[in-house]
């Protein structure tokens, strides 16, 4: 058997008040984005994920958009966001179509069942975000502002947020 030399050399880790404050933030947003989820699933059966896709199909012309563009505004990878219409397609929420221009390009197209689906769930959701997130900022809202865009890492030329448009 080879032994393993388990000395620790890393010399910058983070400090222990540093640690709290980074374990905090990921706990936190993990935890919304959780309760979130899980009010989505039992009053709409939808995920946060599936709902995310319906609401940028509903803001996007004609209610389509290329399967890469997708992936991009919502930050996916293209294969996570295949899998995703995959299983939002078989529910019958989407459809797909060639583009007609680009033998390539693949249109996720909101259905009837999709918007419908997706307005039933609108205001639950958009009233738990409320809840969960604005109505305990206690008029810290442009302070956190402030704080996530020095927290941002360098953005494209064009980040998906940077077009983002009140629900």
């Amino acid at each position: 058997m080879t032994e393993v030399d388990t000395r620790f050399h890393h010399t910058s880790l983070l400090s222990r008040e540093e640690r709290a404050l980074w374990r905090q933030f990921v706990e936190t947003h993990a935890a919304i984005v959780r309760r979130l989820d899980d009010d989505l699933r039992g009053q709409s059966g939808l995920t946060l994920s599936s709902f995310e896709v319906l609401y940028e199909l509903v803001r996007a012309p004609g209610n389509r958009l290329r399967m890469a563009e997708l992936a991009d505004r919502l930050l996916f990878t293209r294969s996570g966001v295949t899998r995703l219409v995959d299983r939002l397609e078989r529910d019958g929420f989407v459809e797909r179509n060639d583009c007609a221009h680009d033998g390539r390009g693949v249109y996720a197209i909101l259905t009837l069942k999709g918007f419908e689906t997706f307005e039933a769930a609108c205001l639950p959701h958009i009233d738990g975000v409320r809840r969960l997130f604005f109505d305990r900022l206690d008029g810290w809202d442009d302070v956190l502002g402030r704080l996530l865009v020095q927290l941002a890492p360098e953005a494209p030329a064009e980040s998906p947020a940077a077009g983002a448009t009140a629900l």
